[in-house]
């Protein structure tokens, strides 16, 4: 136990300690009742330190009351358990816990979902012991009947979440209580055959990643889901992910882009399947992609059919043939059947049967760039101004002559970032902290990096967990799709939320459409203002909750994010939210068809959560199947924190004769 804790019980133990009973010198008649230790509290102690609490927590109440007004009406009751809950854990109850089981009482330690109904239980009880022996009167009791009459109790604490759960992601799937979320790749792949397979894997809801593509491939997608529905007589939900606010590195000076394609391989090493290449007319460069895509002239891209060829030499003058398996009016896909690597200079021909149509140079989106180098001790700095990102500038001895910069996209994100505050870039890859501020410019030292020297690339992510952000959560890009998601969606993702005005933010944007919001808990700020998220978003059910996993790692450390991703599981309980297990589920089982062991327990662990996604991955569907199959072992032994004693069917420990 810590400094910190053993003052803190101290303090508990002397607010408990009562008159004692002087010790006797004779010796103690076996009949006689058992003394209390010196240093035990009295049960009326107890039930005084129970009553403070109860008090605390209607306190509690009187400075929200106005928010708590403008929650929806069938929300308000668990508002009012959330105010409490948070009210609860205010105070230091680990030595009174300890004191309630040794008394065979509830502890407190399951009450999420029915914080006044579980503390007024437990006051009833230590109550009723002390009527019988005289100590508390009548009145008392009857005065705590009524209270916890008028309490949310444990079955109605676990009626409003799953309505709330169901509200959210629609009816409950067959034979189990959590339901499976699976992300959508791009369109050319989550046709009606994929999602016919996923549904029947068990997928529930389809998570569509408003980041990549646009408008056009997500009505494809969603246009194949309602036929696939159809098909399997199946119920799926659509979240639609907001990209939210990208605070990314900006350009960095060096070679040109170059694009590379893998081919899919089986746990072997096999060829599983050929790479496939996204082709796309040069209009439609700013739409997003995960790939690297060839931009062709328009006119070029209108010429392409089906089984045409676009061949080329790659940047190791190897030949390879990119041949169109499908094509749309905005993109076009092929395959080719070994690794290609190429540059804007690479000259394709566009053949088909065997006849050269035109010859020509394709432009590239989303292929690496050249990258900064940085290790340890190194100085990069980070500006506000709109230059080109380069490495170190050395002398002819070696001595930095000028250090490595790079800036930052938008520029207004570093305008509170101050000296001491901690900068991550490329997922956390590299860590440094502010040094010097100099107008816009920001000297971070490179404490830590991925490998001995990682190089940073445009376009990487920022993040600044010790900074306020000066930015909202909606970007112009987040309207635009707004207009798009409000009319095909069932829910909105809020990426990066920190603040409840991002929430009444997006609630203004959507007016009237009636879509539930889930907030995306991946940052420090989110998670901190996580109850005041939860008030705000209220006022317009369904809410969800998505613990993103991936980005609060990078933002709160990884040896917290066991911690924070229980504690926002229990915020969500006390509020009667859903929420969303999210980030890495069974992810190398999806991308490679073996799973880790440490993946397995993981996902055994996400059945705490109402809903549990998955990323995309060539073996998806096998991770699909496989997490459902976990989902329904795991509830049969475990319901949110408590854990449910099944018959277990192991040997007993009677004796069967001699071996």
């Amino acid at each position: 136990m810590s400094l910190r804790d053993r003052s803190a019980a101290r303090k508990l133990d002397k607010r408990f300690r009562m008159s004692r009973p002087q010790r006797s010198s004779r010796p103690a008649r076996r009949d006689a009742p058992v003394r209390r230790t010196a240093a035990e509290p009295t049960l009326a102690a107890i039930g005084q330190e129970l009553a403070r609490i109860e008090a605390h927590l209607r306190k509690a109440e009187e400075p929200l009351a106005p928010a708590l007004a403008r929650v929806a009406p069938e929300w308000v009751e668990s508002a009012r358990n959330l105010v409490h809950y948070v009210a609860l854990r205010q105070h230091e109850l680990r030595e009174l816990q300890l004191l309630l089981q040794q008394r065979g009482l509830s502890s407190l330690g399951r009450s999420e979902s029915f914080v006044m109904a579980s503390l007024l239980e437990v006051r009833l009880r230590v109550a009723e012991a002390l009527h019988a022996s005289g100590e508390a009167a009548e009145t008392e009791l009857e005065g705590l009947f009524e209270r916890r009459g008028h309490a949310v109790s444990s079955q109605m604490g676990e009626f409003f979440l799953h309505s709330h759960t169901r509200a959210a992601f629609g009816p409950k799937p067959e034979g189990r209580h959590v339901y499976v979320m699976v992300t959508a790749p791009g369109a050319a792949e989550a046709d009606r055959a994929w999602l016919e397979r996923m549904l029947r894997a068990g997928m529930n809801v389809l998570r569509v990643n408003c980041a990549h593509e646009g408008p056009d491939e997500w009505a494809r997608v969603i246009e194949a889901l309602g036929a696939a529905r159809r098909s399997t007589h199946l119920d799926c939900r659509v979240l639609m992910d907001l990209g939210g606010p990208k605070i990314r590195t900006g350009p960095v000076a060096g070679e040109a882009a170059v694009a590379t394609w893998k081919l899919a391989r089986d746990p072997l090493g096999r060829v599983a399947a050929p790479a496939r290449v996204p082709i796309r007319p040069a209009s439609r460069a700013a739409v997003p992609s995960e790939l690297p895509v060839l931009l062709l002239d328009d006119e070029w891209f209108a010429r392409l059919r089906r089984g045409d060829v676009l061949h080329c030499r790659d940047t190791r003058d190897k030949r390879r043939d990119l041949v169109v398996r499908s094509v749309t009016a905005t993109e076009a896909v092929a395959d080719v059947g070994k690794r290609t690597y190429v540059v804007e200079a690479t000259a394709f021909q566009h053949r088909r049967r065997g006849r050269v149509l035109c010859r020509g140079h394709a432009r590239i989106a989303g292929g690496a760039t050249a990258g900064i180098p940085l290790s340890p001790s190194d100085v990069l700095v980070d500006t506000a101004r709109a230059v080109e990102g380069h490495g170190a500038r050395r002398t002819k001895q070696g001595r930095v002559a000028e250090p490595a910069i790079v800036s930052c996209v938008p520029p207004e994100a570093l305008a509170k970032v101050a000296v001491g505050h901690r900068i991550l870039f490329d997922d956390g890859k590299i860590e440094g902290v502010v040094e010097r501020v100099d107008g816009p410019d920001l000297r971070v030292r490179i404490r830590r990096t991925a490998k001995p020297v990682v190089k940073l690339r445009a376009e990487k992510g920022i993040n600044l967990p010790d900074s306020e952000l000066p930015i909202g959560a909606l970007t112009a890009q987040d309207r635009e799709a707004l207009a798009f998601v409000a009319q095909h969606a069932d829910l909105v993702g809020l990426s990066f939320v920190r603040s409840p005005a991002d929430v009444e933010e997006l609630h203004r944007a959507l007016g009237s459409a009636p879509l539930g919001i889930v907030l995306k808990i991946e940052t420090k700020a989110g998670f901190e203002n996580l109850p005041r998220l939860l008030l705000a978003a209220m006022r317009r059910p369904p809410v969800a909750v998505m613990i993103a996993r991936g980005d609060l790692a990078v933002e709160l450390g990884f040896e917290r994010l066991a911690e924070v991703q229980e504690e926002i599981l229990w915020l969500c309980e006390a509020s009667h939210v859903p929420a969303i297990w999210a980030t890495q589920v069974l992810d190398t089982l999806a991308r490679t068809g073996i799973p880790s062991r440490a993946e397995v327990t993981d996902a055994a662990a996400s059945v705490a959560a109402e809903c549990v996604m998955l990323n995309k991955g060539p073996h998806v569907e096998e991770a699909v199947v496989a997490l459902v199959d976990i989902l329904r072992r795991m509830e049969r032994h475990r319901y949110k924190k408590r854990n449910m004693f099944r018959r277990l069917h192991v040997s007993t420990l009677e004796e069967h004769g001699s071996p």
